[in-house]
């Protein structure tokens, strides 16, 4: 089980603290829109933890397979398109770019690319899923 805290930083209108427990890291959005822009906003951290996701497993990978992978880097975009299925409606867009380095075969770039979408967080985002909120009422 994965699970972090997230709470307003002291003194601030929209900063937020994430942690695990043992590591945090730290959320904010624009000035524009009232934050300190201090952070990556909440959907930049999303697209940041998928490129890092997908860099990690492909390392991993190659690790395990002996390929002379050398540098990834994984570049996230995030736009929307025009939904075929819902007339008027936009649907999101994800696209993961990624640029490796070594002497690899095509086979083995074959390979990175399908090593991608077997990342954890990129199964997180795409596949089935039940989501629940509760709320919990804290008079203290």
């Amino acid at each position: 089980m994965k699970k972090v805290t997230v709470s307003l930083s002291p003194g601030f209108k929209y900063q937020q603290t994430i942690s695990n427990g043992t590591h945090a890291a730290i959320a904010d959005v624009d000035t524009a829109s009232g934050g300190g822009g201090a952070a990556l906003d909440p959907k930049e951290l999303a697209l940041g933890a998928l490129g890092a996701c997908v860099a990690m497993t492909i390392i991993m990978v190659a690790g395990r397979k002996n390929w002379d992978l050398q540098r990834v880097n994984v570049t996230v975009t995030q736009t929307d398109e025009p939904d075929p299925n819902n007339a008027g409606k936009r649907r999101l867009v994800v696209t993961e770019e990624l640029e490796v380095k070594g002497n690899l075969t095509q086979q083995e770039l074959d390979e990175i690319q399908a090593t991608a979408a077997k990342c954890p967080v990129h199964k997180l985002m795409s596949e089935p899923k039940r989501m629940t909120a509760t709320v919990k009422h804290v008079t203290v």
